[in-house]
């Protein structure tokens, strides 16, 4: 049947329009698995931060919560904002456990105590997420062995409770305005089996509430062994903040104390031993240097740039800490020497990062500039589709994209 009605045509061609141009945007994935400690399968969302497509044998920390599917957008975006744009914390990756539920995430939450009929399964729970979902996860995807685990409200409560009973399983604990009157104050009695007879623990707790009564924090902090509380225990109040609003700058405030180490706070190296010095550092705290952030190494090239000499010993020094770091060092160099029109020197710099890693976009888009500016047209426009090729494929974030696209409009244009 032929459309006649304009009206309908348009309306036609605009939804084929949104059809044929629209296309998803991933940060992550869901997976599953199935458990038999829960004799069930269980869900969980996976939040993959910019580099992780990139890189050569990088390893990222991995931050878990709870009430996944109540939290992971939130979250996901406090770890892009601080990690890949702000440089505040490593990259990270974010595993989000499926609550399932309303009731069933309640009693995955909830240890069994004697006496509390509304006791849980928490400690089944724990079990699950140390012999199940920690192995697959760090079988599955890129992870250092770093981890913490998060969890606001009566997640909150599972976060203390695994603290308390498995101060190992993670580096650090984050429990969100958790909500300790549960069971009139049940957990106080978990805390007083435990901490109250050692007085000592290896975990790290950080404890957050907002402007809210009734959680019975400040009860519990006073029965905390004193020098578990000034020792292991890290609490904020946030009185600009409801309870369902206290998430966010709690995971900000936790995670930037957590890191605090690893953030180059001066924004830069003047020189190599200063680079190895805070990376041995960060190895002994961490276990592992994570990724070394684009703006230090971009801050340190500019400190540096006269200094030819410092600047090969800091090469050297970033191909042995972190070999991506070196990848992004030379071809961020390049992208200056081609600017003074030292396109040989700049090609041989981006032919080392290829070496380590030969599937940098970056990479291939210096050097479409380097064919550019040499009037080599037809190898500028190879190397810019290889760039723009490989950002798609490794899901490189929109604003990444369009750089490798204004580059493409130039050599086009010549």
């Amino acid at each position: 049947m032929i459309m006649k009605n304009p009206i309908y045509l348009l309306l036609f061609t605009s939804l084929f329009s949104l059809n044929t141009f629209s296309q998803e945007i991933s940060i992550g994935k869901r997976d599953k698995l199935h458990s038999e400690i829960l004799q069930e399968d269980r869900e969980f969302s996976v939040y993959f931060p910019p580099s992780y497509n990139t890189t050569v044998k990088e390893k990222y920390p991995v931050l878990y919560i709870l009430d996944g599917d109540y939290n992971f957008q939130y979250v996901a975006g406090l770890l892009e904002l601080q990690g890949a744009i702000s440089e505040i914390i490593p990259e990270m990756i974010l595993v989000a456990i499926s609550g399932k539920g309303t009731n069933e995430y309640r009693k995955n939450c909830k240890p069994q105590v004697k006496g509390v009929a509304d006791s849980g399964n928490a400690e089944e729970m724990a079990r699950f997420i140390e012999k199940e979902l920690i192995p697959y996860v760090n079988k599955n995807y890129k992870t250092a062995d770093y981890k913490i685990l998060g969890g606001h409200s009566v997640g909150g409560i599972f976060v203390i409770n695994t603290a308390i009973n498995h101060p190992d399983l993670f580096n650090n604990y984050i429990a969100i305005s958790p909500a300790l009157y549960w069971g009139k104050n049940a957990i106080e009695t978990i805390m007083k089996n435990t901490w109250g007879k050692t007085e000592t623990t290896t975990a790290n707790l950080f404890i957050s509430l907002a402007n809210e009564k009734g959680m019975d924090v400040d009860k519990f902090l006073k029965k905390v062994p004193k020098s578990i509380m000034e020792k292991n225990i890290h609490y904020k109040e946030f009185p600009g903040e409801i309870h369902n609003s206290v998430g966010l700058p709690t995971y900000k405030w936790a995670l930037t104390d957590i890191f605090s180490t690893w953030h180059v706070k001066q924004g830069y190296f003047d020189s190599a031993e200063a680079l190895k010095k805070h990376y041995a550092e960060v190895q002994k705290q961490y276990g592992s240097v994570f990724n070394i952030p684009l703006g230090v190494l971009g801050y340190t090239n500019y400190t540096i740039q006269k200094n030819d000499k410092e600047r090969e010993k800091i090469q050297t020094a970033l191909k042995e800490i972190n070999p991506n770091a070196f990848v992004l060092f030379n071809t961020y160099l390049a992208g200056k020497l081609v600017s003074d029109k030292k396109y040989k020197e700049a090609e041989e710099l981006l032919n080392d990062a290829l070496a380590i890693n030969p599937n940098n976009f970056d990479s291939y888009n210096v050097l479409a500039k380097i064919k550019m500016e040499q009037g080599n047209t037809a190898d500028a426009t190879l190397n810019m589709d290889k760039a723009i090729d490989l950002a798609k494929a490794q899901y490189a974030r929109q604003w990444q994209i369009n750089e490798l696209l204004e580059t493409k409009e130039v050599v086009s244009g010549q």
